[in-house]
Order: structure tokens, then C-alpha cells, then sequence
């Protein structure tokens, strides 16, 4: 009604011979701008927009406010014309209403299907048991999130061992591409080695519409349960070590060891909380919850192809494969990942007081979770720490450098006594 109330006023604000001919068309500009902003939001931010009967109304004040200041005594000048597009559209588009007609109709029409599609999408995963996956662009705007309960993670299986099996697990904003050098040369060793990509990453981007910890920890389970694995040997790097320590904590009888690679935990959260907003806006953006981050990262949905090819150009010192598959995942996966450091991070905890044989191993050169972070906490007085020359990349800048820790760990477990020292490991070419 308010809508319906204010273009009456619009239209009875033209003489008789004007109402016809301008009212018609800035409508029918309003219509076809309605429609294209509410396409392209719902391309982006994987949502509807609020207010469309309001954007209609905003659309048309746009395309007619030079007409409405004019009544108000104001000069007519050109620069008004290129801003208000509808108002010279209205005298220089070929065909007249008759034009816009089509293209309001034709740009109204494509919304009303792709909202459809959003919809019946949605629609399915609430019949799946699911909750509706809002926020999440690309393919999961007209297709549904398919159930992680019916199917397991994507990984990668490699090897055998008669030995308790390792499962490595990424870190944030990354996929089993990060461990796979590592899991070729532990499966060379003769070590039996799962890859999977985590909820919302990778090749398991379209499994689940929630990627809480005790999610992503319930998808590993099934993933074990799947291969009918007995007891194994969690890996994590960075974030993936606060999935290693929920799938601890859910099913202690299927863990044999935890061995934590830079672990995306904090002395100080607040201090480590402001360090990494400040090296990006978008990491700001993405730390406030302010919802640009969002949006910029809907946009690289919704340019997934071009962004991965673009990938290895912008980061040129990470493998090309690592770079591709960096932004292979959503929002609300990355999001929700992010907050569970700084808000329900279960490694404190878990270094306090474990009930599983702990490695950690930190990086000297490490600059997103430094040194301190990590042995500044409160460890308890079994876990084995060593520090090594490297970055935040130590599962695929080096490879053998990390399996050879790794088969350490396992060899030392083996015997029931100490590992192996790292420091005739480090001289291994990884560069």
C-alpha cells in the first residue's frame, strides 16, 4: 500500500500531457534496475535482498528526481540527465516504452526464476533435515547443500599400514592440497594416509550448511567409520588442529596419538585477534562479522573460475595446485571457522590436560601463529614440543622436513619411548 500510495503521488506530480509519457517510463527503468540489483544481490551474498517493493520506489526517484527538483524551481542542467539514467533514457531510447517494456519484463522475468531456483534449493534441504544454507554463493545458490550424513568428506587415500592410519587435516581457507607432498612420502614410507577435505572447502564445499566444530568433527568420525578404521593418528595444521582436538574430545576411543603442526591457538586471543585483522581489510572485515566480507567473498563465488586461475599469480611463492584450491570453499565455511578460534577453541584445554599422546610443532619464521602463542600456554608436562626453521606452510614448503617428524612420532610411539630429535631432520632439502 505504501508502495502503491507513493507512485500515485509520483504520477499525479506530472501535468496530464507529461503522466503518460514520463511516469510509464521511469517506472518501467525503476522495474528493470529492481531487477538487476535484486539478481545481482542474490548472486552475491547468496540471500534475497531486503525491501524489494522499497527498491522499486528508490529505483523510480532515481530515474525522475531531475523532473521532481525542476517543479521545485531548480535549473535543468545535462549533468542531471547522466545521472538520473532513466531520465535521458527516457528521450533517447530507441523504441521508446515499447523497449523498456521488454528489457523490465525480460530482467523482472530472470530474477522470478533464479529466486525460484533459490528457493526450491532451499526448500530441499529443509525436506533433508537440514538448515537452509543461507550465504553460501556459487553452485549453492540454485542447488542444494547436499546432507553430510549421507555422504562422506572428498579426500584422498593413500597407501597401507598395518600401523594405526593418519588423517591429515588443512588449515583455514585451504584444502588437502596442503598435505598432499607430506602424504605422498608417508605413504612411500609405508604409512597408510587419508586427505579429506574439510565441510565447506575443496571437493567437500557443497556437503553440510553449518561448519561449527562439532560438525566438522562429526564429518571426520563418519570418514573414519566409513573406511572401518580403528584407532588413528590425527594430523592437523593451523585450524585443522582445532578439528583434531574436537574429534579428540567427541570419541576418544578412536584416537591414538594427536600431533598438532602450528596450531591456531593463543597465549594472548585478543592481541592475536587484532594481528590478524590488520593484515587485510578483508581480514578486518571478516573478524568484525561487518558483512562486506561477505559480499567480497560472494563476488569470488560467483568468479570461482577466474579467481583460481588468477590465484597462483597473486600468491606466486605457494605451490600453483595450493593457490588454485585456496579459494575453493564458502563464506560461511571460512566465517565460522575463523570465529571458532578466537570463540570455541578447544586446544587450550586439550594442551591443560590430554588424554592422548601430543606433539606440537612451531615454527621459528612463523608469523601468523608465532612461537609464543603456542608455548606461552600452560602445557602439560607429557607433550613433546620441537621447534623448526619454516613458515606457516610447513606441510607443503616442507614436505619431508614435516613427514619425517611425523614418522618420528610414530616410530618413537612404536618403541614407548621418546621421538626421534628433529634435528636430523631439518638439514632435508625442502628449502
Amino acid at each position: 500500500m505504501v508502495l502503491v500510495g507513493a507512485e500515485v503521488a509520483l504520477y499525479t506530480s506530472y501535468s496530464a500531457h507529461d503522466a503518460h509519457f514520463h511516469w510509464a517510463t521511469h517506472f518501467l527503468v525503476a522495474l528493470l534496475a529492481t531487477a538487476l540489483w535484486q539478481s545481482l544481490h542474490l548472486l552475491v551474498a547468496a540471500r534475497p535482498a531486503r525491501g524489494q517493493l522499497i527498491t522499486v520506489l528508490l529505483f523510480h526517484l532515481w530515474a525522475m528526481w531531475p523532473d521532481l527538483i525542476f517543479r521545485l524551481g531548480v535549473p535543468h542542467f545535462r549533468w542531471m540527465d547522466v545521472v538520473a539514467l532513466g531520465h535521458v533514457s527516457a528521450h533517447y531510447m530507441p523504441g521508446g516504452d515499447t523497449t523498456w517494456l521488454v528489457l523490465a519484463l525480460t530482467a523482472a522475468g530472470g530474477y522470478a526464476l533464479l529466486l525460484q531456483r533459490w528457493l526450491a534449493a532451499r526448500h530441499a534441504e529443509a525436506t533433508a533435515g537440514l538448515p537452509p544454507a543461507l550465504g553460501i554463493g556459487g553452485a549453492g545458490i540454485i542447488r542444494p547443500q547436499i546432507d553430510p550424513r549421507t555422504r562422506s568428506l572428498a579426500h584422498e587415500h593413500f597407501g597401507t599400514s598395518a600401523s594405526d592410519p593418519l588423517i591429515l587435516l588443512h588449515g583455514l581457507g585451504a584444502t588437502a592440497a596442503t598435505w598432499r607432498p607430506a602424504a605422498r612420502l608417508l605413504a612411500q614410507a609405508g604409512h597408510e594416509v587419508l586427505l579429506p577435505d574439510l565441510l565447506g572447502f575443496g571437493s567437500s564445499m557443497r556437503l553440510g550448511t553449518r561448519f561449527g566444530l562439532a560438525d566438522q568433527a562429526d564429518a571426520v568420525l563418519r570418514l573414519i567409520r566409513h573406511h572401518g578404521l580403528g584407532r588413528v593418528h590425527l594430523v592437523g595444521h593451523s585450524w585443522g588442529c582445532l578439528v583434531a582436538a574436537a574429534v579428540a574430545e567427541r570419541a576418544p576411543e578412536q584416537v591414538s596419538r594427536l600431533t598438532l603442526v602450528e596450531p591456531a591457538v593463543f597465549a594472548d586471543p585478543d592481541t592475536a585477534r587484532a594481528r590478524f585483522a590488520r593484515r587485510s581489510w578483508l581480514a578486518r572485515a571478516t573478524v568484525d562479522d561487518s558483512g562486506l566480507g561477505g559480499l567480497v567473498c560472494g563476488t569470488m563465488c560467483l568468479l570461482r573460475p577466474a579467481f583460481a586461475r588468477l590465484a597462483p599469480r597473486l600468491e606466486p611463492d605457494v605451490p600453483e595446485e595450493v593457490a588454485r584450491e585456496g579459494v575453493q570453499h564458502s563464506y560461511p565455511a571460512y566465517r565460522d571457522a575463523l570465529w571458532s578460534i578466537w570463540e570455541d577453541n578447544p586446544l587450550p584445554a586439550l594442551l591443560r590436560s590430554p588424554r592422548h599422546p601430543v606433539h606440537v610443532i612451531v615454527a621459528e619464521q612463523d608469523e601468523t601463529v608465532l612461537p609464543g602463542d603456542v608455548l606461552d600456554l600452560e602445557l602439560a608436562a607429557g607433550i613433546e614440543t620441537t621447534r623448526v626453521e619454516g613458515t606457516h606452510a610447513l606441510p607443503f614448503d616442507r614436505p619431508q622436513l614435516t613427514a619425517g617428524l611425523l614418522m618420528s612420532g610414530i616410530a618413537g610411539s612404536e618403541r614407548i619411548g621418546p621421538a626421534h630429535s628433529p634435528s636430523a631432520l631439518s638439514d632435508d632439502g625442502d628449502g
